[in-house]
């Protein structure tokens, strides 16, 4: 008797101890749950406005055919410059310098050719067409035309002045006579730029930078 109550006191025993080493194991084996790791958004490239998307294209040339009344090349250049980079302000427009000579019959053809925008001419020259300008520059001003594509129509037309400013929308000022060409080619080149504005205006286009 005693041997078998000391067997079964063993075999309870064992069991107890595999029991609590079995719970014991699987506390130790038990994974805490994995945190998900976030993940950087990736950012889109910004997408880039096409550039001259839906722009009218509006040459511009400047004639050089009276240079036999004393006018210097020169100032044919910087008037064509400046009055291009006026135009040029305006976002609607593609401004295409022509660089050579361009007389006004050339410019109505060259309309007449286009299937869309304009033509600009400029033009230098005097009051008193009958004389020359080599001694006296001060008198030369601008002239411009703007002619439409296909049927060469005048859109805008006008003239701008060395030295004039304008207080309270008065045109104001006279050039002083006898200036050097580097005078009479900066107020030319201010002339030019009146002129775009001008030509900004009359076409109804905006401006985005520059000088208003």
């Amino acid at each position: 008797m005693k041997n078998r109550f000391a067997f079964l006191v063993l075999c309870c025993v064992l069991s107890c101890t595999a029991l609590v080493g079995f719970s014991q194991s699987g506390r130790r084996g038990a994974k805490s749950p994995s945190v998900p790791v976030p993940t950087t958004e990736e950012k889109q490239p910004e997408k880039k406005p096409e550039e001259n998307l839906a722009k009218v294209p509006l040459f511009v040339g400047a004639s050089r055919n009276d240079a036999f009344m004393g006018i210097p090349f020169t100032m044919y250049d910087a008037v064509l410059e400046s009055c291009s980079q006026r135009l040029d302000d305006s976002t609607a427009l593609m401004v295409q310098p022509i660089t050579k000579g361009f007389s006004r019959s050339e410019a109505v053809e060259r309309a007449k050719a286009e299937t869309e925008g304009y033509v600009v001419w400029l033009h230098l020259r005097g009051d008193d067409l009958g004389s020359t300008y080599a001694t006296n520059l001060d008198g030369v001003f601008i002239e411009y035309v703007v002619f439409e594509h296909t049927t060469a129509k005048v859109k805008a037309s006008g003239n701008c002045y060395q030295g004039a400013y304008r207080k309270g929308g008065v045109v104001m000022g006279s050039p002083s006579s006898g200036s050097n060409r580097a005078v009479v080619e900066n107020r030319l080149r201010a002339a030019a730029e009146d002129a775009g504005d001008r030509i900004l205006k009359a076409l109804h286009f905006g401006v985005m930078q520059g000088p208003q």
